[in-house]
């Protein structure tokens, strides 16, 4: 598997965190001051400037109420 920010993979795995965001109602603000990082840095993440790394995955989960085995199944799946 590549390792680029541009994989398919990574497309999706940005656009399910987005959709998970955005689902929970949260602003990247309100995703930053959760996740205690700075909002250009969640934009960064979802625009594909940066790779997610597992932790902030489940953090992320985490903050939008979704258990992170059960988004990374659905993650797989597509």
């Amino acid at each position: 598997m590549s390792t680029s920010l541009y994989h398919a993979d990574y497309e999706a795995l940005r656009a399910a965190l987005r959709d998970m965001r955005v689902g929970a109602s949260l602003t990247q603000t309100d995703m930053a001051e959760q996740l205690g990082v700075g909002q250009s840095y969640i934009s960064k993440l979802e625009r594909g400037e940066n790779f997610v790394d597992v932790i902030l995955f489940a953090r992320w989960c985490q903050v939008c109420a979704v258990r992170p085995g059960l988004a990374l199944d659905q993650l797989l799946k597509s």
